[in-house]
């Protein structure tokens, strides 16, 4: 018979060679190995763990479900009233900064009694990560979950009205003139850092500008007006309307469904990878896992000058944090930064300070150690791109600069231990959300002007850097 014996075993591995090269030029090969990296490695326990898991991580509202409460009960002291809508548009910066913008500006809409469109943002610049303020505008759920907002905003907030688009309001077409653009300090200019010294009579002055603008007395259901907000900063004092208000307020943004994902499964992979106690169904556990900020992109670098700000400094930055690493005692690290150059460089330099031991400061125990060798501390460095494997490894590829901060900024809430800078809103909003499960209402309860408490480290005191925006006075958690 034709092809017997060695023959066709020369046949068959020629027709297998010239399939796999052929599925590896159509770029194939990558959804090959895929599928038998999930055959080998995937076992179906492992994945019905990780499902399970991920369901219960993406399930944790961090650090608890929304309260709507507080919310209603501010609302309730307002009167809505049609023919004002409110929109709050182009929105710039990284998540901490344009989530507290959105804030700001429906907590604003309330004061004005109006409607409000669903918030947009500003597109940053791929090409140049400086440039933020671009005439690129993108919908809400470019960042964050735009039906989670509008449901928790008219839960919240009943008498208030969402609409998608500006020209969906009744009788936007007979509008009351052009768009009028408002600041929402423009009432009181001369505030205080602390914020505006009283966000209560803001509804009067808005009326009063209204008239001022010779709209008041026109204004009408089927002559509305139409007023944008434009980009202020930090000028609202979050715990005017109490501390319960200002807890659930924040709640009401929640980041897009896919990255809550992404971030779920590295929490899984630290999980399985390092051996970790991570329960998903905990907001944070202890022992586990630290968080470091690194805020040494060039966005950070450009804005403040190493020569001026201390910790823009690379070496001073990473002292801090090994310092705190240490004290902590925790054996992985999760890096949070932009830049990848300087992740490799803060892995390293750990390596090399824990492989150089203890200082000289230790020189008085070295007969005790050489009775008893310490066996030397081995501490791993990972972040979110070493984390991800096959296809959430290209979903998170597929996701811009400020996406990927996303995860980030959902894995470093469930961190045991955290620590950041003073003069980026990311580490602030972290920090400020995670205090709200420590056991002391002052901020710096464990030794800081700045803020320090059993969870999260601001590094530094207010004297170690040129000024401290007024992060915690005008950022909601």
């Amino acid at each position: 018979m034709l092809f017997q014996g060695p023959p066709l075993v020369v046949f068959s591995l020629a027709v297998i060679l010239l399939f796999v090269w052929s599925l590896r030029l159509l770029g194939v090969h990558e959804v090959l190995s895929d599928l038998v990296s999930s055959f080998f490695d995937e076992t179906p326990s492992r994945q019905h763990a990780e499902s399970a898991f991920v369901r219960q991580a993406m399930g944790v509202e961090f650090p608890a479900p929304i309260d709507y409460g507080p919310i209603r009960q501010v609302c309730s002291r307002t009167r809505f009233r049609p023919g004002v809508l409110f929109s709050c548009e182009g929105q710039h910066g990284g998540i901490g900064m344009v989530r507290n913008q959105i804030l700001k500006c429906v907590r604003y809409a309330i004061h004005g009694g109006g409607a409000v469109v669903v918030p947009s943002m500003a597109l940053r610049n791929a090409k140049d990560i400086t440039d933020i303020e671009t005439a690129t505008e993108v919908p809400l759920d470019y960042l964050l979950d735009r039906e989670a907002f509008v449901t928790h905003l008219t839960e919240g907030c009943p008498g208030m009205r969402v609409y998608e688009r500006a020209a969906d309001f009744p009788s936007y077409n007979t509008r009351i003139g052009e768009p009028l653009s408002l600041l929402g300090d423009q009432f009181e200019p001369d505030h205080p850092r602390e914020g505006l010294r009283h966000p209560e009579t803001w509804r009067q002055s808005f009326d009063e500008w209204l008239d001022q603008m010779s709209v008041g007395d026109r204004l009408r259901p089927d002559a509305p007006v139409h007023v944008r907000l434009e980009q202020s900063f930090l000028e609202y004092p979050v715990r005017d309307d109490g501390d319960a208000f200002a807890r659930e307020f924040g709640k009401i943004l929640s980041f897009r469904n896919d990255t809550r994902a992404l971030a779920a499964k590295i929490l899984f992979e630290l999980k399985t990878g390092f051996g970790l106690p991570i329960d998903p169904a905990r907001a944070i556990n202890p022992d586990a896992f630290y968080g470091a900020h690194l805020r040494l992109e060039e966005d950070a670098t450009s804005a403040w000058s190493p020569d001026e700000w201390r910790f823009s400094r690379m070496e001073d930055q990473f002292e801090e944090q090994f310092k705190n690493l240490e004290r902590t005692g925790l054996g992985v690290v999760y890096v949070a930064s932009g830049n990848q150059t300087v992740v490799d460089v803060f892995a390293q330099r750990l390596h090399d300070r824990l492989a150089a031991g203890p200082g000289p400061e230790k020189e008085k125990k070295k007969e005790k150690k050489k009775k008893k060798k310490k066996k030397k501390r081995d501490v791993r460095v990972v972040t979110k791109h070493d984390l991800l494997r096959g296809p959430d490894r290209r979903r998170l590829d597929g996701l811009t600069f400020d996406q990927q901060a996303l995860v980030d900024f959902l894995v470093m809430f469930r961190a045991s231990a955290f620590m950041g800078v003073a003069h980026s809103s990311f580490p602030w909003t972290i920090a400020l959300r995670r205090h709200e499960l420590s056991g002391s209402a002052e901020y710096g309860n464990e030794g800081s002007d700045l803020l320090r408490d059993e969870y999260s480290i601001i590094m530094g005191m207010e004297a170690d850097y040129p000024y401290v925006d007024p992060f915690v006075y005008g950022l909601w958690p």
